[in-house]
């Protein structure tokens, strides 16, 4: 399959020892990858560059994913912990800076403006979302909103080099696949309530007075873990995330209705039907029994 292919070609210039030693490589961003590829195998004007392009923006997209893990705790830390953060730093400008000399060497000078003005914008939107979450300005529906809209970026601009028949198609395609991937990745921490997390601004806008004091409270000093695993039972957290990817899920499968090259329309119900997957395996929260 090709989609493993590009796994395996990203692999060769993530895969580093030191890196590997002391810093945790970021998740593969598998839904907008498998999605890219399947619509540039079938509506691509550049068929020749398809798995080039694949792989340049998993880079990109592990680069500035591994910049996030870089933790701001000014608190001294040990020297194993100063190491990690260092190459955190180097290992998120090692994988990023590897696109512009894999697309330079093919010739595809444009796409690497093309990116470049992407890791901009996608900077600004974390920015942006950054600054309400420390002036308490979010709604529930806002955090998944930036979330999506933070994931989307790098690959929006590939809807440019789509024929007319999906160019048009595109953004609403990758809106909802980043959408299901943030609240899928929501779901799979929702115990954790913390000021960068769905459930701590769903209570801060649905729950009652004391509990909303009790969060802002613990979030302040550090969650106590046992504090949000109550929480996020009281609140079923964990239902109402389900519930929204199924919901979500089910409108990508409305747009994919509409697609029609079937082979793409195949490989798009199955990375639907990947989320769904997720959902029946074991369950992972006590408010979901």
């Amino acid at each position: 399959m090709i989609h493993d292919r590009i796994v395996q070609l990203t692999r060769k210039y993530t895969e580093h020892d030191m890196l590997s030693l002391y810093a945790e490589l970021p998740a593969f961003p598998e839904a907008r990858i498998r999605l890219l590829v399947a619509c540039l195998q079938a509506h691509s004007k550049k068929q020749e560059h398809h798995e080039l392009f694949a792989t340049v923006v998993a880079l990109v997209q592990m680069g500035l994913d591994t910049h996030d893990r870089i933790d701001t705790n000014p608190s001294q830390l040990s020297e194993r912990e100063m190491r990690a953060r260092q190459l955190n730093v180097l290992g998120g400008d090692y994988y990023s800076s590897r696109f512009y000399n894999l697309l330079a060497q093919a010739g595809q000078v444009s796409m690497v403006r093309k990116l470049s003005e992407a890791v901009c914008e996608v900077n600004r939107l974390k920015m942006n979302f950054y600054s309400q979450q420390q002036e308490k300005r979010l709604s529930p529906e806002q955090y998944i909103a930036y979330g999506a809209s933070i994931k989307s970026e790098l690959f929006r601009r590939f809807g440019e080099i789509m024929d007319e028949r999906l160019s048009s198609q595109w953004n609403d395609l990758l809106i909802t696949v980043s959408r299901c991937e943030t609240i899928h990745e929501e779901w799979k921490r929702a115990r954790q309530l913390q000021l960068n997390s769905w459930g701590y601004w769903y209570i801060m806008q649905e729950g009652t007075n004391d509990d909303k004091q009790l969060l802002l409270e613990r979030a302040n000093m550090g969650m106590v873990q046992q504090t949000g695993i109550e929480l996020a039972s009281r609140y079923r957290i964990a239902v109402l995330l389900e519930g929204m990817l199924t919901q979500q899920v089910e409108q990508f499968k409305a747009v994919i209705e509409h697609m029609t090259n079937s082979q793409c329309a195949g490989e798009l119900n199955s990375i639907a039907d990947s989320f769904l997957q997720s959902l029946a395996a074991p369950v992972m929260h006590s408010e979901t029994r």
